[in-house]
């Protein structure tokens, strides 16, 4: 016998906020709080405007969590692409993916770090808290995958945020990869990868 997901279903409602996140996630890391309605988010994600309003209060609380999930499928998105036997090459690896132009020209999963940091200054006290959030969780991540200082690693992530922020903000590609390349090396020779 077939049993049928009803709409109060824990489950089914956990999906469906996933789905809301996951949509909020890509949209407003990839156009701003600003450019972003409900309905686009909803619409994105398969899901009715009504829906909305059984996860969420408003468009800013909303706003706060999905940066949080962004960064963590963007961090997930990075790791799978770095995983080697040896740490030191992991974490060579994960700079390299995440200091990158497919990076900065909007490939999957980017990062709400580096893709909102204009947006993030004009946001509400609930965002900022978030992304302070992400910001010192991958401080903490580079720190103890590295074994570096916190001063180090704090080095590295603004090389990180700022050379993709950076590439991604002009339309000459030769200066995007000479920010992208100098990045990197900033980044490497923070954490001494």
């Amino acid at each position: 016998m077939e049993v049928a997901i009803l709409a109060w279903d824990p489950a089914h409602k956990s999906q469906t906020r996933q789905k809301i996140l996951r949509s909020a996630g890509e949209l407003f890391t990839l156009k701003g709080f600003k450019q972003v309605s409900i309905n686009d988010v909803m619409t994105h994600a398969g899901l009715t405007r009504g829906a909305f309003y059984a996860h969420f209060d408003n468009k800013s609380e909303l706003y706060a969590e999905a940066i949080v999930f962004a960064a963590k499928d963007a961090k997930n998105q990075r790791l799978g692409q770095a995983q080697c036997d040896q740490a030191s090459d992991t974490m060579a690896k994960l700079l390299q993916a995440y200091i990158s132009i497919e990076h900065a020209q909007k490939a999957q999963s980017p990062c709400p770090l580096a893709f909102l940091i204009s947006d993030i200054g004009i946001s509400q006290p609930q965002a900022q808290a978030s992304y302070a959030k992400v910001l010192r969780g991958l401080i903490e991540q580079l720190s103890s995958s590295s074994g570096q200082s916190m001063q180090q690693s704090m080095q590295a992530a603004i090389a990180m945020i700022g050379g993709v922020a950076l590439a991604r903000a002009t339309a000459d590609s030769e200066l995007s990869q000479q920010l992208i390349d100098a990045a990197l090396a900033s980044a490497k020779s923070a954490i001494n990868v």
